[in-house]
C-alpha cells in the first residue's frame, strides 16, 4: 500500500526544506513529504497520486491550484491579503509544530477523511511507575526513565496520569488539549487514532509526551474498559518500543493496568517509618486482592539523596543524578 501524500508548494525555498526536514524527522501519521517550488511542478505530480493534504504558500497561489488533485488544501498565510477563499488557512509563520498539529487536528475532526491505521513495527512495552507514599518524586523518575530510554535510541511515550503535574508552570507552555481530550476523542474515533496522537503529542529530550489533564475529575470520569481499550490501541496500533505511564488511583482499572504493565517500578522511601508503613499497606493489600502477579513484576527503587534540587533541569533530567539513577535501576531489571 503506497504511502498517502503530504505535499507542500511554496516559493520560499528554505522554508520548503526546513519543513520537508521536520516532517521526514517527526514523520506525522506515516505520510509521505512532497515539496514543489511551483504550481505546475505539484500539478503534474498530483495527476500520478492524489495527494492526502497539500499545503500551498499564499504569494505563490494563482489559478493552477484548483486543478490540483488533493484531498484537502490549506492555504499558508503570509498577511492574508490575497483574498483567497474556499480553503482552510493556516498561519505560516508560526512553529512547525503548532502548524502540523492544526492539519492533523483537522483531519482527526473531519469525518469525510480517511482513516489511517498502522501495525505496531516494534514490540511495545507497557511500563508503570508508581509510588504508594505519593512521593513527589514519582514524575520525576518516570520522566527520567523515559528519556533515558529514549537515549538509548528507544521510541518512548510518556502518560502523566498525577492529578496535578504542573508541566505548564515546569516547563514554561499552555496546553490547549490533554490527555483525556485524547482518550475521549479515541473512544469515539478509534480509526483516527494516529492523527490525534500525532496532532497532540509533545515532546521533551526526544520523549513523546500527551499533556497531562488540567482537571484530575476529567482522569476519575474515564472507566477501567476504557483505559484498557486505549491502552491496546496505542500498543498495538502506535510505533512506540515503551510506552511509561506515571499510574496514580484517578485511574479506574489501577490494579488491571499494573497486571498489564511488563515492567513496575515502585518508588519507595524506607528512610521512614510512613514510607516503609505506606509500601507494606500496599504490598498487603494486592495480597489480599490476590494481585500476586503485580507483586511478582514489580521492582522497588529510591532515587538518590538531594534529587529535589535536580526538578528544574526536568528538560533533561536524564543528565542529571537521577537520570543516572534510572538508568542503573532500568539496567537491573533487564
Amino acid at each position: 500500500m503506497r504511502a498517502k501524500q503530504f505535499a507542500i508548494c511554496d516559493k520560499d525555498v528554505v522554508y520548503l526544506k526546513m519543513l520537508q526536514a521536520y516532517l521526514q524527522k517527526k514523520n506525522p501519521a506515516d505520510f509521505e513529504i512532497l515539496i514543489f517550488e511551483t504550481a505546475q511542478k505539484a500539478l503534474a505530480a498530483s495527476r500520478n497520486e492524489p495527494f492526502e493534504v497539500f499545503l500551498v504558500g499564499e504569494k505563490i497561489y494563482d489559478n493552477q491550484i484548483e486543478k490540483i488533485n488533493a484531498k484537502k488544501v490549506f492555504i499558508l498565510l503570509e498577511d492574508g491579503l490575497s483574498g483567497i477563499t474556499g480553503y482552510s488557512t493556516l498561519s505560516k509563520y508560526q512553529s512547525m509544530e503548532r502548524l502540523i498539529s492544526q492539519v492533523l487536528e483537522e483531519f482527526a475532526l473531519d469525518e469525510s477523511f480517511d482513516s489511517v491505521g498502522r501495525c505496531g513495527k516494534n514490540k511495545t512495552n507497557l511500563i508503570s511507575f508508581y509510588a504508594p507514599d505519593r512521593n513527589k518524586g514519582q514524575s520525576i523518575a518516570a520522566l527520567g526513565a523515559a528519556q533515558v530510554l529514549a537515549e538509548a535510541g528507544h521510541r518512548v511515550l510518556y502518560l502523566n496520569l498525577m492529578p496535578f503535574a504542573g508541566f505548564e508552570e515546569l516547563l514554561g507552555v499552555r496546553y490547549e488539549s490533554d490527555v483525556t481530550d485524547f482518550m475521549y476523542f479515541v473512544l469515539n474515533h478509534s480509526d483516527k487514532l494516529l492523527y490525534k496522537l500525532d496532532g497532540i503529542k509533545q515532546c521533551i529530550h526526544g520523549v513523546d509526551y500527551l499533556p497531562p489533564a488540567l482537571d484530575y475529575t476529567d482522569l476519575l470520569s474515564i472507566g477501567s474498559h476504557d483505559w484498557e481499550q486505549v491502552l491496546n490501541m496505542l500498543l498495538y496500533s502506535s510505533d512506540y518500543t515503551h510506552i511509561i505511564l506515571d499510574l496514580s488511583e484517578t485511574c479506574q482499572g489501577f490494579y488491571e493496568i499494573l497486571e498489564s504493565s511488563s515492567q513496575i517500578y515502585i518508588l519507595t522511601d524506607k528512610n521512614t517509618s510512613y514510607g516503609r508503613a505506606m509500601l507494606s499497606h500496599f504490598k498487603n493489600l494486592l495480597q489480599a486482592k490476590g494481585y500476586q502477579t503485580i507483586l511478582d513484576h514489580f521492582e522497588e527503587f529510591a532515587l538518590p539523596r538531594d534529587w529535589e534540587q535536580y526538578c528544574d533541569r526536568i528538560e533533561n533530567i536524564a543528565a542529571s543524578p537521577i537520570g543516572s539513577c534510572m538508568k542503573g535501576v532500568l539496567d537491573g531489571c533487564r
